[in-house]
């Protein structure tokens, strides 16, 4: 009997199929090799995860496996165990996993070309054995040793589908159509490696010291583990170093997990020559030149260290011994796109698979985390620095956006020389847009949304898709009405207004959308050529080090009406973020326009007391039975045609509420945003108690909803796996 082995493809599909090997491939199919396989009608790439008993398949016809592309495993057993559970855990594509720890040259797209064989030489020369487009194709195809795509040939012969006529001029032997898959990529030269190392490891103070004594233990037994730092960003720093010092003078290697591209440019630039080890970066915006050297450099066994971005977690340098996954609070970890999966659930699951040790850290935790890692007993506080001054100020009308008393604040600093940051969490100028013929409001023709005027540009814009139209109705073309709201291109007018001649800067993704750009107001800034620096939560993210005497936060109050039972911990820790960018060393001060400055998530960001904060917030979840204390999985469905994917909303309520009774299901509902780009999108949102109820009932019911969908679950870091 053939050996069977188990594929996954990079499609989104949440199951596997099972082949067999011919006595042609045998020892070749391992599992981490790549293959092609019959899928349909279609020889695809897949991915061997591993053999399969011949009783799985009892019954049914089993196709055999076309080709093994690899001469080696791309991966060893704890990658695939690694990312085998990361998709079951969020009913995500294997496949499409794996495809993305691929290096950028495998990921292309197999080149298929149509080539004329001699048979067919021969008969064209005769001019026999074809009809009249027949003919013209393969007179296309004369001469060309490489044939043509497809594509080109449509093209060529009249723009009309050219496979059923391919097909017809295979059947007659006249032409065979070639597919030619990328090859493995070979080893770095000395000078090309030493390019793409992106730093190499040094602790200059020498010191060995300053590592937790339970994470020293896991390192040192060699065990699975996961823990919580919480604190200051200097004493995370510090144990950073330490760990990282600790795990790379033992010859081990490690993974670094930031949220943003910017933060792993500030990691990297900590740390300097030394041990003879490196460290590669991994991000979304490196090129795939970059990311290919990057990538063979991990494959050489030279990268001690793996830092990046979300996408670094399928990076595979070799068995970890440690994961740091810096900013835990960050929401950039988790991507709701195919494959959905959340990063830091990715890296515990990743702990466990290579028997290394997972590290979590952020001066102000997801409430989950915190809560979880405390019952675990896996939590170490490293103490907070004290709150620097903070003032309270009330805005006096809904007509002004910045108040007589940090106005009068902002003056003083500037008198004094001080540079300043205001933050406003809104973008745009008109909090409110309709037309003056029809009364409705401008709405995005593809994505269903209200249209925001944007002054500057003196247009619409859709904040999804990024549309634009001139400044009039779309449906009648009658003249608009522009109300002002709390925007921050509004409040850039008023500054202008009442400081004329102030240099003032933007740093949202309005006003400067690109790194290059905002990285150019930043330094601007630093450099004190503009005074006053105007910011969304995009500068509040780490876009920067920049510092000001004074910081005004106003209307953070706005984040609080959002319907989402994590306002309150959103509000705390952008008002904490916008906090830190306040030189407290050096005089400076915070001060806090809002009406609401008793709420608890304002209140004990301003006092920068993250267990007051942590205390109200979680009995308010233990009343309401949110998360920790129950589980939520998101389901949205994604569909051209409204009334088809509504019926299926509807009867994936009914499998799920017939598999599970036991399990709350809300829903369907069109999405908050229920059109983007043309493609619209249903929610069902479910509720239990447990993640296994969750579970059974998605696993059983999903596959019977033939639609593109995506999962994602509240957030469960030290959660069973």
């Amino acid at each position: 009997m053939s050996l069977l082995v188990r594929v996954v493809f990079p499609l989104p599909l949440e199951r596997s199929f099972v082949y067999a090997v011919p006595p042609s491939l045998a020892g070749k199919a391992l599992p981490g090799v790549r293959v092609l396989a019959p899928l349909g009608a279609k020889n695809r790439k897949g991915f061997v995860v591993s053999g399969a008993a011949p009783s799985e398949e009892a019954g049914r016809e089993i196709k055999d496996i076309v080709e093994v592309l690899d001469a080696r495993p791309f991966w060893g057993g704890p990658f695939l165990a690694f990312t085998g559970d990361l998709s079951r855990e969020y009913h995500s594509s294997w496949g499409e996993m794996l495809q993305a720890a691929l290096p950028p040259s495998l990921t292309v797209k197999a080149k298929t070309s149509v080539v004329l064989t001699e048979a067919g030489r021969a008969a064209l020369s005769e001019k026999k054995g074809f009809g009249p487009r027949e003919g013209a194709a393969a007179a296309l195809l004369e001469g060309r040793s490489r044939g043509l795509s497809p594509l080109t040939l449509q093209r060529r012969t009249g723009g009309k589908s050219v496979s059923a006529l391919i097909r017809r001029l295979v059947r007659k032997g006249l032409v065979e159509v070639r597919t030619a898959s990328p090859a493995a990529p070979g080893v770095l030269d000395a000078r090309t490696m030493e390019k793409a190392l992106q730093l190499r490891l040094d602790f200059p103070d020498g010191r060995r010291d300053g590592v937790p004594v339970p994470i020293a233990g896991a390192l040192d037994s060699g065990r699975f583990d996961a823990f919580y730092l919480f604190g200051a960003a200097p004493a995370l720093a510090a144990a950073y170093r330490a760990l990282l010092r600790k795990t790379v003078g033992e010859a081990g290697r490690a993974l670094v997990l930031v949220p943003e591209v910017a933060l792993t440019r500030d990691f990297v630039r900590r740390l300097a020559s030394g041990y003879g080890r490196s460290a590669v970066v991994f991000h979304g915006r490196m090129t795939n030149r970059q990311r290919e050297d990057a990538w063979r450099i991990v494959r050489s066994g030279r990268a001690a260290v793996v830092a990046g971005t979300r996408s670094a977690l399928f990076v595979d340098p070799g068995p970890l011994r440690l994961l740091l996954v810096d900013g835990e609070h960050e929401e950039t970890y988790a991507q709701s796109g195919s494959p959905a999966y959340d990063a830091r659930r990715g890296a515990w699951l990743r702990a466990r698979a290579d028997g290394g040790s997972v590290v979590f850290g952020s001066p102000r935790p997801t409430v989950e985390a915190f809560f979880e890692a405390g019952r675990a007993g896996r939590l170490i506080d490293l103490g907070s620095g004290p709150a620097g001054p903070v003032t309270f100020v009330e805005p006096e009308s809904e007509t002004r956006l910045l108040s007589r008393g940090l106005e009068a604040r902002l003056r003083e600093t500037l008198r004094r020389g001080g540079p300043a940051i205001l933050f406003l969490n809104r973008r745009g100028y008109a909090a409110s847009v309709f037309c003056a013929a029809c009364g409705r409001p401008p709405r995005c023709r593809r994505c269903d949304i209200p249209l925001v005027y944007h002054k500057p540009e003196n247009n619409l814009v859709c904040h999804y898709c990024g549309a634009q139209s001139p400044p009039a109705c779309p449906d009648c073309g009658g003249r608009l009405v522009l109300r002002r709201g709390p925007g921050i291109q509004a409040l850039e007018e008023e500054l202008r207004a009442a400081f004329p001649g102030l240099p003032v800067g933007r740093a949202d993704s309005d006003a400067a959308s690109g790194r290059e750009e905002r990285g150019r107001i930043l330094r601007a800034f630093g450099k004190g050529r503009i005074p006053v620096l105007l910011g969304t939560r995009l500068l509040a993210g780490g876009l920067g080090p920049a510092k000001a005497r004074l910081v005004g936060i106003l209307s953070p109050e706005i984040l609080l009406g959002f319907s989402d039972y994590r306002a309150g911990q959103r509000t705390f820790q952008a008002v904490s973020a916008m906090m830190e960018f306040c030189d407290a060393g050096s005089g400076g001060e915070v001060v806090i326009q809002t009406p609401a400055p008793r709420h608890y998530s304002i209140e004990a960001a301003a006092a920068g007391d993250y267990r007051a904060f942590y205390e109200r917030e979680i009995e308010f979840r233990r009343l309401l039975g949110y998360p920790p204390f129950s589980v939520l999985a998101e389901v949205t469905l994604f569909g051209a045609e409204r009334r088809s994917l509504a019926a299926k909303s509807r009867a994936l309520k009914n499998l799920l509420s017939e598999y599970e009774p036991e399990l709350e299901v809300v829903g369907p509902a069109f999405a908050p945003v229920s059109r983007v780009k043309d493609v619209s999108r249903v929610q069902v949102i479910l509720k239990a108690a447990g993640r296994a109820v969750v579970d059974r009932a998605l696993a059983a019911a999903l596959p019977r909803i033939r639609l593109r969908k995506t999962v994602s679950f509240s957030y469960s870091p030290f959660g069973p796996g």
